[in-house]
């Protein structure tokens, strides 16, 4: 062969080969642990973006309201171009037409050829005119206004970091959530699997036996009808995995089109010990923790300083002020420089009742904030117990179906061993089949509610829970 030949088709088959390796690797899906689920889910998920900007927000208003509390300094200039000034004309004689000493005023003779040259013509004002001023203004005392709008502005600031807190234990419930069902979506492909394998295990063992004339074609074809219906719920299960990936992807707000995959357990070891929890000492931490709490107890304190800040308006207020002028045009030599300075005072006397109704207003605010606090707490310890009681009944079924799985096993192996002998009928064989693909997907639900119910029991109470 051709060296050179020999050589291309090296270079070419190295370079499919390695197309080949680059492809399977991109195809390769995303393995995500649940930490890993949180924290992306932190970084892109549009809820906790929006709680981010509102806090943002929240911090702008803080540095807008001090600003109340600092002077106000502004400065403005401004340039005038006169093309033609004003003039006016005056007689010379008299010291410019005013009388002398101990003569009377005479009116002006009005101009005539014979005397025009005693009259002067003035310019009053400058072609080119420049004027700027500095201008600087303090609040001093105004009943605290300007303070308690401050207060307000800081404690909605700390109300709305509490929010971002909210999204943030929500959302690693919502991750929690999702993660679980794509896990336990995945262990039932597993246990449908299992349930396809000892269907067609069954089967094998039923045409053997017909051929050996110790079944009949009634087992044959009940072995046909269960290995179909068992190939049915895998199928399902697989469309299942799908679906809880799309919702599992979309919490964490990455594109659906990526491949995925989760890695976890939802086992729970058999010398597990429920957690020595009290009902009353968890309602007393989540009224303690929850950031939906705090938040209202700090709105409230916002809202009673905007009760004050209303109730200011009607009283008056004293205020300094300091001003700097310069102004120069062409006819100064020097120039005019002015500084002045002084208090002003405010005194409201009538401004159709508005400062009542702006009173009564943030008094009603008030009030609804009140309430709503009542409402966010009788919601806590509602979610509290639901969620404590959840948390039993799924420890409770743990013991039981980890109990039914091991006999359930125990009963297949036994059936399997009576069929080969020809003791039970594929009906009884399948029925125990049947009996364990049921303890086992069981099994699972139960597992994946406890671990569910720890997950939404540590956000009712805002915490975690140490085991």
């Amino acid at each position: 062969m051709n060296p050179l030949r020999f050589c291309h088709f090296v270079c070419v088959g190295t370079f499919l080969l390695l197309l080949i390796n680059l492809t399977s690797v991109a195809q390769e899906p995303r393995v995500l642990t649940l930490a890993n689920s949180i924290e992306i889910a932190k970084k892109s998920n549009l809820t906790v973006q929006t709680a981010e900007q509102n806090l943002k927000t929240a911090e702008a208003q803080v540095r807008s309201a001090r600003a109340g509390l600092l002077p106000r300094i502004t400065a403005n200039g401004n340039y005038t171009y006169f093309k033609d000034v004003q003039k006016s004309v005056i007689q010379a004689e008299g010291g410019f037409g005013f009388p002398m000493p101990g003569e009377e005023m005479d009116e002006m003779a009005p101009p005539s050829a014979d005397n025009e040259s005693e009259l002067i013509e003035l310019e009053f004002g400058a072609h080119h005119n420049v004027q700027g001023t500095l201008s600087l203004t303090q609040p001093v005392f105004a009943w605290g206004r300007y303070y308690y709008g401050y207060q307000a502005a800081k404690l909605n600031y700390q109300a709305v970091q509490r929010d971002l807190d909210a999204a943030y234990n929500q959302l690693r419930l919502d991750v929690s959530e999702a993660f679980y069902a794509v896990l336990i979506a995945q262990e039932f492909v597993r246990v449908a699997q299992q349930s396809v394998a000892l269907v067609e295990k069954q089967l094998g063992i039923a045409e053997a036996s017909l051929k050996a004339g110790a079944a009949t074609n009634f087992d044959v074809l009940r072995a046909k009808v269960q290995l179909a219906n068992a190939k049915s719920q895998l199928v399902r299960a697989e469309n299942a995995i799908i679906t809880a990936k799309n919702a599992y992807k979309t919490v964490l707000n990455i594109p659906l089109a990526e491949d995925v995959s989760v890695k976890g357990a939802l086992e729970v070891p058999e010398k597990h010990q429920m957690l020595a929890l009290n009902l009353d000492t968890l309602i007393e931490q989540a009224l303690k923790n929850r950031p939906e709490v705090r938040r209202t107890q700090l709105s409230e304190q916002a809202a009673h300083k905007q009760v004050d800040i209303a109730k200011t308006r009607s009283r008056p207020d004293l205020g300094l002020f300091t001003n700097y002028q310069i102004s120069q045009n062409e006819r100064l030599t020097q120039m005019n420089r002015i500084w002045s300075v002084g208090f002003q005072i405010n005194i409201p006397i009538f401004d159709g009742f508005a400062t009542r109704a702006a009173v009564q207003q943030s008094e009603s605010t008030l009030k609804q904030i009140q309430l709503g606090g009542t409402q966010v707490k009788v919601g806590v310890e509602f979610e509290v117990r639901n969620a404590y009681l959840n948390l039993l009944g799924a420890q409770t079924l743990i013991d039981v179906q980890r109990e039914a799985v091991a006999q359930a096993q125990e009963s297949v192996r036994i059936a399997n061993l009576q069929f080969q002998n020809g003791i039970i009928t594929t009906v009884a064989l399948t029925d125990t089949q049947l009996a364990l693909a049921q303890a086992e997907v069981n099994r699972l639900q139960a597992y994946h509610d406890y671990v569910v119910g720890l997950a939404r029991l540590e956000k009712a109470i805002g915490q975690t829970l140490q085991q």
